[in-house]
């Protein structure tokens, strides 16, 4: 037992010195090794930053849906009963279908002539950005009484904003109020909760759903509608959710007040999560083209060091070592200068952005190949005869 240990001490020294007399092959086995790594971190970092992008794209994306007349023909004068932006903010459903599931960012405007004050519009509105006019590119900029936010105009509250500088009264309570009145000759006052600078003077808005009078439902003609996608994840079940109460907009449909159409204005999102997707299948398809590339360079470095070694080993089997011997102690010195080159490799980890599972994982993978190559090319020329080795090198 001590005669081996101290033989296999032996011959670890002598591996030892063999790197140490090979330095410059040890070195160039080294850098092939910190290579993979640096591949593997390379790729892992890519392939990451791929991920996160399409995530990013996902998430922040607003596939933008239009309503139109059943024919696709108009946006801007829809007629539209306000029973389809209803649906839309989950106020009534239909056929079982909550539409407000699978949208968001519902906006609607409706107009209507105001008897007093005398030349003045009413807008019925859902969000600033449900009109144009309200929009900083318009250079119109709204300020919201303290108390008040933009989330009051989804209420069905008689509240309203006017144009900076407008003449306004204060009710009994010290508030501010407006009084309109529409042609039909309903009044309504109306409390200000914000003003609005830079944009029309002659328009007056107030939330979409203001019920004039007092436990009565009225009739609201929806002049423009639009809304985003809830969940880009489920687009085509909200697709389908959406066109179970609207139609795809042809023109062969027959138009009328309770048939409305959609268009789904999804088409630059579907080409760019394509191509970002295509992307990230082809930085993943380089992971086992990587595997076999490193493979390769273990077998050609295992072949070209082993086959300059035949003396060195024709006398070891001489000695009586054994050919597995010589095989562990030739594919021991590839590990060490494997596991040398990886850790001069790691020294491209931030190319990968964080150390992670997946990249250990392709690390190894990719190490593995290495020395698994190295061990076939190894394998292969330690199994020759000994006698025919010593011919060989005669």
């Amino acid at each position: 037992m001590a005669q081996a240990a101290r033989t296999g001490r032996a011959l670890r020294q002598v591996t030892l010195a063999a790197l140490w007399r090979r330095r410059t092959a040890s070195i160039l086995l080294a850098l092939a090794a910190a290579l993979s790594v640096a591949a593997s971190c390379l790729l892992h970092g890519l392939t990451a930053r791929q991920e996160a992008a399409i995530e990013e794209m996902i998430d922040s994306t607003n596939i933008q849906c239009i309503v139109t007349n059943a024919q696709g023909t108009g946006t801007g004068n829809l007629q539209m009963v306000h029973g389809f932006v209803s649906m839309l903010v989950g106020q009534r459903h239909e056929q079982d279908c909550w539409l407000d599931q699978y949208v968001k960012n519902v906006r609607a405007k409706s107009s209507e002539k105001l008897k007093t004050p005398q030349g003045m519009e009413l807008r019925r509105i859902l969000s600033f950005d449900s009109d144009s006019a309200l929009s900083a590119s318009e250079g119109a900029s709204v300020r919201m009484e303290e108390g008040w936010t933009e989330e009051a105009l989804r209420s069905s509250g008689r509240i309203c904003l006017i144009p900076e500088g407008m003449e306004t009264e204060t009710n009994e309570a010290g508030r501010e109020t407006v009084y309109v009145s529409m042609e039909d000759g309903v009044g309504v006052e109306l409390q200000v909760a914000g003003r609005v600078s830079g944009g029309p003077g002659n328009v007056i808005w107030c939330p979409f759903f203001m019920a004039r009078r007092d436990g009565i439902s009225e009739l609201i003609w929806v002049e423009s509608c639009s809304f985003d996608i809830g969940d880009n994840r489920r687009l085509e079940e909200c697709r389908d959710a959406i066109y179970d109460v609207f139609v795809e907009p042809d023109p062969a449909n027959f138009c009328d007040i309770y048939t409305q159409g959609v268009l789904v204005q999804d088409e630059a999102y579907l080409s760019t999560l394509e191509e970002f997707q295509s992307n990230l299948a082809m930085l993943r398809l380089l992971l086992p083209v990587l595997v076999v590339l490193c493979g390769g360079i273990g077998f050609l470095a295992g072949f070209l060091t082993a086959r300059g070694r035949i003396r060195e080993f024709a006398v070891m089997r001489c000695l009586g070592v054994k050919r597995r011997r010589i095989f562990s102690l030739v594919l021991w010195e590839h590990a060490l200068l494997t596991a040398a080159g990886a850790l001069a490799g790691l020294l491209t980890l931030p190319l990968a952005g964080e150390l992670s599972g997946g990249l250990l994982l392709r690390t190894a993978l990719l190490l593995a190949a290495y020395l698994a190559g190295a061990a076939a090319a190894v394998g292969g020329i330690t199994r020759v005869n000994v006698m025919k080795l010593l011919r060989e090198e005669e």
